[in-house]
């Protein structure tokens, strides 16, 4: 098994991510306010040294207004 964070599909959807908070004009700094975690978690995440569990992952998607399976789906 592929450890998550080095998975070429990991960082597909973590560019996703990236993508949706750009399209929505947000700042690292106000995604990290509007999840109540640290800009460096933020940028950790979104830089692939920080690995996002389930949980998590659902937080980020409600905050940038998208649906979680729609990124799901592009780990199949």
């Amino acid at each position: 098994m592929i450890k998550t964070i080095a998975s070429p599909k990991y960082g597909k959807l973590i560019g996703w991510l990236i993508a949706a908070r750009k399209a929505r004009g947000l700042s690292l700094r106000e995604l990290s306010t509007s999840l109540n975690i640290t800009l460096t978690a933020v940028h950790r995440i979104e830089s692939l040294e920080r690995r996002l569990d389930v949980f998590e992952y659902v937080q980020y998607c409600h905050a940038l207004g998208v649906d979680p399976i729609d990124g799901i789906k592009m780990l199949r």
